[in-house]
């Protein structure tokens, strides 16, 4: 099985797709470095001081290039945010249409979109496609929390800021470690989101920040071996092997150069093809195993044969907790200890105990802080028997 096909298997409706700067240069999109270029120009024009910004720009540090051009803005009582506005330039990042890549992407069978690009191709290229996503911006609280919560079907989260929001962008030195290394909601939520879905990135670099932000974080919690995580990369076929066996990252090898990724649209319609092979080879063995179970009740009493088969006993905790995890599809650890000690009187340690009994026998997951749900009948069952008191217990913990 080859890694595109692998990748078909895994693919599902919460898969992540971080989409990277390549993707918007088939739309004319300026690079990061010609962007910053346009800001060197833009602060020249001004008569700032660009000359270190020019040393940088020849060292190919593009951070310091960019950090040293918007001090000088300051300096002029100009801001990132009226380069943005006031450089014809800059138009492009609203009046830019999409392509076909951004048609394949939106045609992918997930609707939870990461990008750190400012423009407006993915807002258009979904609302085009009949399946407008809910625009979320840097420090929406309220909005990153439903994100963590599997709360918003279908969203996309720009955390480096959009271009009708300037004054969020991210882009100098400082703000780009205040967004990385940061302790903000924006930083919680991405990290929440790495622990606990499978991560596509297209169109970012090997040396692209975020993507080395996400690939070192990943290998804090996680060892290699247990990492489910993709990258579509260009020409990077001599370190496949490097990055599975220390980053347990699977890169996809595309072709091209300088601004032509034409490749990776090839490579995008090729998965498509195989998640469509695997969907409809699983709606025939549905077909197929349909007569079996016409005559059987919707789940037949299958969580509590399961507890019994795994303990040979019913322990109602049990129950409770596969309930709560089922229910969220991935919940947070306090949050289901909070549930079972302060809301259903449970101790603290017969719920430490059952959670990590459940695990041993594979009916849960989990990671650091979270757990997450099996997909199986049982899980289902379990959500639908305690859904009515779940949500009496958020319209409780909501209200105090």
């Amino acid at each position: 099985m080859d890694v595109l096909e692998r990748l078909a298997e895994e693919f599902n409706q919460d898969t992540i797709l971080f989409i990277g700067s390549g993707v918007s240069a088939s739309a004319m999109l300026p690079s990061w470095r010609v962007l910053v270029s346009w800001l060197r120009d833009y602060t020249s024009a001004l008569s700032g001081d660009v000359s270190a910004a020019n040393v940088f720009l020849d060292e190919g540090d593009l951070v310091k290039a960019a950090t040293a051009l918007t001090s000088e803005l300051e300096k002029l009582g100009k801001s990132l945010a009226d380069f943005f506005h006031d450089d014809e330039k800059c138009l492009i990042f609203r009046t830019a249409e999409p392509q076909e890549i951004h048609k394949l992407i939106s045609n992918l069978p997930t609707s939870s979109i990461i990008t750190p690009n400012y423009d407006m191709l993915l807002e258009k290229s979904y609302r085009i496609a009949g399946n407008p996503l809910q625009v979320v911006h840097k420090g929406e609280v309220e909005s990153l929390n439903s994100i963590k919560r599997n709360r918003l079907a279908g969203y996309l989260y720009k955390y480096h800021g959009c271009i009708t929001k300037p004054e969020n962008i991210v882009l100098d030195h400082k703000h780009y470690s205040l967004a990385i290394h940061g302790q903000s909601a924006d930083m919680e939520c991405l990290k929440s989101l790495i622990q606990t879905k499978t991560f596509v990135f297209i169109g970012a670099g090997l040396e692209d920040p975020d993507f080395n932000h996400v690939r070192d974080y990943l290998n804090q919690i996680y060892q290699p071996s247990s990492i489910e995580f993709w990258a579509f990369m260009r020409n990077c076929e001599a370190t496949i092997g490097y990055y599975k066996e220390h980053h347990g990252i699977n890169l996809i090898n595309y072709a091209g150069e300088g601004n032509d990724h034409s490749d990776l649209s090839n490579k995008l319609k090729e998965l498509l093809a195989k998640i469509r092979a695997v969907d409809s080879r699983k709606e025939e063995a549905i077909e197929l195993a349909k007569p079996l179970v016409e005559n059987l009740e919707r789940y037949n009493g299958l969580l509590r044969q399961t507890l019994v088969q795994a303990n040979e006993d019913i322990i109602p905790l049990d129950e409770h907790i596969l309930g709560f995890v089922a229910f969220f599809d991935t919940v947070e650890k306090a949050e289901c200890f909070r549930y079972l000690n302060e809301y259903k009187g449970n101790e603290l340690a017969d719920v430490s105990n059952r959670i990590d009994y459940l695990i041993n026998r594979k009916l849960l997951k989990q990671t650091e802080h979270f757990l997450l749900t099996v997909k199986k009948g049982y899980s289902i069952e379990a959500a639908e028997i305690f859904e009515d008191e779940i949500m009496e217990y958020l319209a409780e913990r909501g209200n105090g």
